[in-house]
């Protein structure tokens, strides 16, 4: 299925907005990187738990920022095969307002809200 229903101009908002949340994702998670490998020789006793939590936090963070990533560089790879702006459950098309407020969506609303509401199943 190709983005038909979404116009050059449409298309050409998405693909900003996608590769400019790329560009800041990488960046984070360059700085996230790069703050991990730093020693803290200054840290005092006291201040080793604190340095744990902020440590923890930013793993977190990192972590969730990574799969938001994958997320934005699959759309942009969808963009690029004509097949960006449909569900991947369907095929329906994800209407333009959804796609302006979270680009890297992969379904439409009531099927994203279904998958949200099954319950999770036991192997």
């Amino acid at each position: 299925m190709t983005t038909s229903h979404l116009s050059p101009e449409n298309l050409a908002t998405l693909r900003t907005a996608l590769t400019t949340r790329r560009d800041e994702l990488t960046r984070a998670l360059a700085t996230a990187a790069a703050d991990a490998t730093q020693p803290n020789d200054e840290i005092e006793p006291g201040d080793v738990a604190e340095q744990i939590v902020e440590q923890d936090r930013g793993l977190r963070t990192a972590t969730t920022d990574a799969a938001l990533l994958e997320d934005v560089e699959r759309a942009l790879a969808k963009l690029d095969a004509g097949t960006y702006g449909v569900s991947e459950d369907s095929d329906e098309p994800i209407p333009y307002a959804r796609l302006a407020l979270v680009p890297w969506a992969r379904r439409t609303v009531t099927e994203e809200e279904r998958l949200e509401q099954k319950p999770p199943q036991h192997v």
